[in-house]
């Protein structure tokens, strides 16, 4: 993520390693590829100190920073480095992810665009339209909720009890709420959503046509998305969900519940590289907040890392209250142990 800084030692002069911030600031990036953060940001602050005019070891520890979740810290190194150069164009894309992390969407809207503008075509031109587009999405969904006015808190409480209902298994008495929100909210999406999977787990046919209505009439829902990938998979039919999954892979939501939704999915329907992507930039701390999130991380490490590991953090799974976790357990003390039956359903609690 880092540019190449210019060399410190002027023609001439020698200056001792471990005083030079060139040094401190390559160990830094060395530490950062190996994923050893803490480290990485240490010794960027030692290159920071030693060579401060260097505008590009501040960016750097700043991209660290933003890493572990630092986004306030990160963006007042990168508004210092602006204050100094204003051309700085990675200061502006860095600062739109950091933005956007917060929530803080029009912000991170307005450095995208001036990234854009200054860099056209530089390295992270892609990432930024991208990272454009999600933001848009992000907006137009607060503004759906924003319309909803008085009836948000109720409308909540609502589908908070259906999705429970659903969860549980009582999906008879869960449609009627569902259809009563949809009726009342027309757009409320979630609620649509919501139906969809309720339907499927009754055999309905119906919940794909309500799938793909969703997707007319909001393309690129991303919870349709979702729910298309799954029912195609759970149905048997590779090839029909193999369109979503592949929309899945691309998509990368700034929104953390939306995040987990789709490392989830993907996790379910067998994609398990992708899904152990995802989910490895969780902290223990996210992960462990969920226990069947914890589980299906494992599931995805196990088939694509260390499986030792894997059942380790399954225990600890079992432990904070995954049924599923504690299914698996049981088979994997069977020998040999059948690997296709190491698996994570969403939909399971």
């Amino acid at each position: 993520m880092g540019l190449k800084p210019k060399d410190e030692q002027e023609k001439g002069k020698v200056v001792p390693l471990f005083q030079s911030g060139d040094y401190f600031f390559h160990r830094g990036i060395e530490a950062y590829r190996k994923n050893h953060l803490q480290r990485a940001i240490k010794l960027l602050e030692r290159a920071v100190k030693l060579t401060n005019t260097e505008p590009v070891f501040h960016v750097q520890l700043a991209a660290v920073l933003s890493e572990i979740g630092e986004y306030e810290r990160s963006n007042e190194i990168l508004k210092n480095v602006l204050a100094e150069k204003e051309d700085v164009a990675e200061c502006y894309f860095f600062m739109a992810n950091n933005y956007a992390y917060l929530g803080l969407f029009e912000k991170a809207e307005r450095m995208t665009l001036r990234y854009l503008e200054l860099s056209p075509d530089e390295r992270f031109t892609e990432d930024a339209k991208d990272l454009l587009e999600l933001l848009r999405f992000e907006r137009e969904e607060d503004e759906e909720w924003d319309d909803l006015g008085e009836d948000e808190d109720e409308l909540i409480a609502q589908f908070e009890r259906a999705r429970y209902l659903v969860r549980r298994g009582n999906i008879q008495e869960a449609i009627p709420v569902l259809q009563t929100i949809i009726d009342e909210h027309p757009t409320y999406w979630t609620a649509h959503n919501q139906l969809a999977e309720a339907l499927f787990r009754l055999g309905e046919d119906s919940a794909f046509e309500i799938c793909q209505t969703i997707l007319e009439k909001d393309p690129g829902n991303l919870f349709t998305l979702c729910n298309l990938a799954l029912f195609y998979t759970k149905s048997g039919n590779a090839k029909g969900a193999e369109t979503y999954i592949q929309s899945l892979r691309r998509v990368y939501p700034i929104d953390g519940d939306h995040y987990v939704k789709v490392a989830e999915t993907l996790c379910t329907v067998g994609e398990f590289q992708v899904a152990y992507d995802r989910l490895k930039e969780l902290s223990r701390w996210e992960l462990e907040q969920r226990s069947e999130l914890l589980f299906g991380y494992a599931v995805a490490m196990y088939h694509c890392h260390d499986r030792h590991k894997a059942i380790q953090l399954m225990k600890r799974a079992e432990e904070l209250g995954s049924k599923q976790a504690k299914t698996t357990l049981v088979i994997t003390k069977k020998e040999p142990v059948n690997h296709d039956q190491i698996q994570f359903d969403m939909w399971v609690e």
